[in-house]
């Protein structure tokens, strides 16, 4: 059974080591998982209650069969385009767990909580109003959301009661995956790094991902925490750079992001850092320009990206441009992906690793045709007269989708 699992296209260990929430309470498999398809809430029932819900025994039931669940849709589509995938990654890296896997009841229950990969979002608070995003997981949207389309269905500000069901858990984490709202400004994400620090947890495996604005949260610096761990990856959510970043990500000041990149290698040279852009509409064409940029400037390593390609909004994925526009950008990318390789070839170094990144976008694009452009150009005006900003003169090799 071990070795049909470790084949199979469906199976993710996730669901024995792993639940992940939202500063709402919806709880989920993963942050991959359909966030319209909660399998419960953490607000209103306990963690080991949600752990073990109807949903949850049913989705690890398929897994063993290997049958397909609607909610795990996002990772077999980006598989299709040869994505490494969430579901990938962690059936590498905590197959130590498979045991666990073997032990699971003929309900689908598991008996205790397991949280080895831990990814809790514990706060929708957040500086940015990012165009890809909105007032759920970010508090910046809110007021903005308010007037343009009426009062959201929640509150502004919202928090996931957990922190003394997690605290027990603390000590068995292996790796946690922070993002938010914003991390960097999440008050419980300092209060678990303090509470590991106090108890000399330096073993976690830390994965960031960051809107890379501001380093200090009250008196405390960022630097300082990754500095005391063993192990860091710290990836900025920046999808192009100058003003067109600041357009798709509001709140961005590039000369600050640049500032903090540079502190960052002068203060903490040895925690890895990479830069994780959304691949929508917006920032297909620009990201070898920025990928370059960044290398030649000194920024970045050059493997150092990690490629999400974005499936929601529908709207705003690639593969709603023209076919005349597809042409351009595959050309793009093949020119990008000939420096690359030639760059590999000059540092004497291994490159497959963004070559596939920079693969994977060109099979996504092309994989299936989009649906009607209508829907982005309404959302995207509708902002622009909202925020009196122009899309056409950010982007101006998209001027003829109008």
């Amino acid at each position: 059974m071990k070795d049909d699992l470790k084949k199979s296209k469906t199976f993710c260990m996730m669901p024995w080591i792993h639940m992940h929430s939202w500063p709402n309470g919806n709880t989920f498999p993963c942050c991959m998982w359909d966030s319209t398809k909660p399998i419960g809430n953490v607000n209103q029932s306990s963690l080991k209650d949600v752990w073990n819900s109807d949903d949850m025994k049913s989705l690890r039931k398929n897994m063993l069969n290997d049958v397909k669940t609607s909610g795990c849709t996002r990772c077999y589509e980006l598989e299709e385009s040869d994505v490494f995938t969430l579901r990938r990654s962690v059936n590498e890296s905590f197959s130590h767990h498979m045991d666990k896997v073997l032990e699971t009841s003929e309900d689908g229950s598991v008996e205790d909580v397991n949280m080895a990969y831990m990814d809790i979002r514990f706060s929708n608070i957040c500086n940015f109003k990012c165009r890809t995003c909105g007032p759920e997981l970010s508090t910046a949207w809110y007021d903005e959301h308010k007037k343009m389309f009426g009062k959201p269905n929640h509150p502004k500000f919202m928090n996931v009661e957990l922190y003394s069901q997690i605290e027990p858990l603390l000590m068995d984490v292996e790796e946690v995956y922070w993002a938010g709202g914003e991390v960097l400004i999440t008050e419980q994400h300092y209060d678990i790094l303090d509470y590991w620090i106090k108890n000399g947890k330096k073993d976690v495996r830390h994965r960031y991902t960051t809107n890379f604005s501001v380093f200090n949260h009250k008196k405390k610096s960022i630097l300082d925490y990754w500095n005391y761990f063993d192990d860091v990856r710290v990836a900025a959510s920046l999808d192009a750079e100058g003003v067109r970043g600041e357009y798709i990500r509001s709140g961005t000041n590039w000369d600050t992001i640049v500032k903090n990149r540079e502190k960052m290698i002068e203060q903490c040279p040895d925690v890895y850092f990479e830069i994780t852009p959304t691949i929508s509409i917006m920032n297909v064409f620009d990201l070898p320009n920025f990928h370059r940029s960044w290398v030649e400037a000194g920024l970045l390593d050059i493997n150092n990206v990690r490629v999400n390609i974005l499936t929601y909004p529908d709207c705003f994925r690639i593969q709603n441009l023209t076919q005349e526009l597809k042409k351009e950008v595959i050309g793009a990318y093949n020119a990008h992906i000939d420096w690359i390789e030639n760059y590999g070839d000059t540092h004497e170094m291994d490159v497959s690793n963004v070559l596939h990144g920079m693969n994977t976008i060109i099979n996504f694009l092309i994989e299936k045709k989009g649906d009607s452009l209508d829907e982005c150009k309404r959302r995207i005006e509708q902002l622009d007269s909202f925020r009196n900003e122009k899309f056409k003169d950010v982007f101006p090799e998209l001027r003829d989708l109008w």
